[in-house]
């Protein structure tokens, strides 16, 4: 009899274990099906008076591979569709823009964030707590600024390289630091800047740029955009290029307190870009002192060291920058097989690096923008004197003297070292 009770007891334990094995454990209360879901690729967010509008970049069902292009050669367009919406929060306005859309909104592949002038001048912290809140976007996710409306960027960019805007930022991420001129962070890189002891971050400015369409040759076909100017229009005539509009960067945004305070133009951005260690590669045209002529070094190495110390009663800040690079090109007839020749363009290096750093760091004084990271070392290095600068560092740093020295260093003048000479075997 205590056979059979052990028994039912354990057909009892069985089958409720099987049924919460079933409710839990089926692994379909959260399915989402990918044909209903809407993926974004970038936003843009802006300030419309007292509204936050949105603006959405999704990928187009159905399409994949590179940029879409129609019969007869048009000009290429991406493989992507916009919305918008606005409202009084950014939230508002991203469920305003799920009232005209027949899928639900995906935001964790989201590649790009731009920010527009006006919004980035009233401060990143609503976007970034919005962010930073939101279950599926991410930290990663990369941020850029624009002068202007960044719905106008993502709006009128075709692309012709990439299906849409966010993987074109995404490639330009992975490749613009061989030029040194640009740079792109991401949305964790802006949090750690702005709480540092500075509070201060650089964000690159994406702009529109328009570029030739690369012309036809052979029957001219008629353009759907009707943009087309045809020189002839026979067999074998060659089409004038069209334009289709990319996106570059050029340029970045000086933000103190989370707020856009000032710009720095394009050599001012690799001269802060020298000392933050953000230049991977950069080419210097440098002068030939021959008739105006040039030269050109490929930097294959970089690396600068920020410090501050305590002299005469005085705050000296220190930069101190080490470069190494090749020459590949030569316009003039130098000889740079001999050792004058080399130490006369080390100098010219070291000149125009400094020429830059110094130009960027005037545009920061001039903000009170520490963006260079000066207020970083004094804390780390001085903390007593740091706690009692503290709270007026954006004044201290603006009357802070600071010193430049570059080394620099030409490791290798190419697959040559003599100009080549008409005549010359």
């Amino acid at each position: 009899m205590a056979f059979k009770d052990r028994s039912n007891f354990l057909y009892a334990t069985y089958g409720l274990v099987a049924i919460l094995m079933a409710i839990f454990l089926s692994g379909c209360w959260d399915r989402r099906e990918i044909n209903e879901l809407a993926f974004l690729s970038s936003m843009a967010v802006d300030l419309a008076g007292e509204q936050r509008l949105l603006t959405y970049e999704f990928v187009r069902p159905g399409v994949t591979g590179g940029g879409e292009r129609g019969g007869g050669g048009t000009l290429p367009h991406r493989q992507a569709t916009l919305r918008n919406g606005w409202g009084e929060t950014l939230i508002a306005a991203c469920r305003q823009i799920t009232t005209g859309l027949p899928r639900r909104v995906y935001l964790a592949h989201t590649n790009a964030v731009l920010v527009g002038e006006e919004m980035a001048r009233q401060g990143l912290g609503e976007l970034l707590d919005f962010i930073d809140r939101h279950p599926e976007l991410r930290r990663t996710t990369l941020i850029l600024l624009t002068r202007g409306a960044a719905r106008e960027v993502l709006i009128k960019e075709q692309g012709d390289m990439e299906s849409n805007l966010g993987k074109e930022i995404s490639g330009l991420h992975k490749w613009v630091q061989s030029s040194g001129y640009g740079f792109i962070p991401n949305v964790n890189d802006v949090f750690f800047d702005l709480s540092s002891e500075a509070a201060t971050t650089v964000l690159p400015v994406v702009e529109l740029s328009p570029q030739p369409f690369p012309p036809l040759i052979g029957t001219a076909a008629p353009s759907s955009s009707g943009g087309s100017r045809e020189t002839g229009g026979t067999e074998g005539r060659v089409k004038e290029p069209e334009t289709v509009r990319t996106v570059r960067l050029n340029g970045a945004g000086l933000f103190y307190h989370d707020k856009l305070v000032a710009w720095l133009d394009k050599e001012q951005t690799r001269g802060w870009a020298w000392v933050r260690n953000k230049v991977r590669r950069a080419v210097l045209a440098l002068s030939c002192q021959e008739n105006n002529t040039k030269v050109a070094v490929d930097i294959t190495e970089a690396h600068a060291e920020v410090s501050i110390d305590m002299q005469g009663g005085q705050l000296q800040g220190k930069i101190k920058v080490k470069v190494e690079g090749e020459l590949l090109e030569q316009q003039c007839s130098l000889d740079f097989t001999r050792e004058e020749a080399i130490k006369s363009l080390e100098s010219r290096m070291a000149d125009q690096i400094t020429a830059e750093i110094s130009s960027a760091l005037n545009q920061a004084k001039t903000a009170g923008t520490d963006v260079f990271g000066f207020g970083g070392v004094l804390h780390r290095r001085h903390l007593e004197l740091w706690r009692q600068l503290q709270g007026r560092w954006n004044e201290e740093f603006k009357k802070l003297p600071v010193t430049i020295s570059v080394e620099a260093k030409l490791r290798r003048t190419g697959m040559t070292g003599r100009p080549w000479q008409p005549g010359a075997r």
